[in-house]
């Protein structure tokens, strides 16, 4: 025999456990921890014949992935479900009042926000000195408009 029944359950599952690495999917990782189990209790001998070693293997794993499976997909992912659905103005910035810096020409100007300059769409007509409203920011581009939103 090359390899003992405990030895071939133990590297069984270290390689399961290691797949995981490559193949994200907290599936494998649950197969690797039954194998790893199975491994010991077979080294122990606690459990001796393929048919308990198999039964064990089964039941642990599946109990495993299906009890705990959320809650370790929760945990490595986060809580948050869906981040499309975040407020996107992070900055908060969307409501401020702006110092407009350069004339908008072709829609496009230079705005103040916080003492910061900042590069500025708006869809009015727009002149140094005024004072604008942002209403959204695409990136780093914040969009204005001469009333508060």
């Amino acid at each position: 025999m090359l390899i003992t029944t405990y030895a071939f359950w133990l590297l069984l599952g270290i390689a399961l456990l290691l797949s995981e690495l490559f193949i994200p999917g907290l599936i494998a990782a649950f197969f690797g921890i039954g194998a790893l189990l199975v491994g010991v209790l077979t080294l122990l001998g606690i459990i001796d014949t393929l048919a308990a070693q198999l039964a064990v293997f089964a039941v642990f794993s599946l109990v495993a992935l299906f009890a705990l499976r959320k809650h370790f997909h929760r945990w490595l992912r986060g809580t948050e479900a869906d981040p499309s659905a975040k407020d996107m103005d992070d900055a908060g910035v969307i409501g401020s009042r702006v110092k407009v810096l350069t004339d908008f020409t072709d829609g496009t100007g230079s705005v103040q926000l916080n003492g910061a300059k900042w590069d500025a769409e708006s869809p009015d007509s727009l002149k140094m000195g005024d004072s604008a409203w942002v209403s959204e920011h695409k990136g780093i581009i914040l969009v204005v408009s001469a009333t508060k939103p």
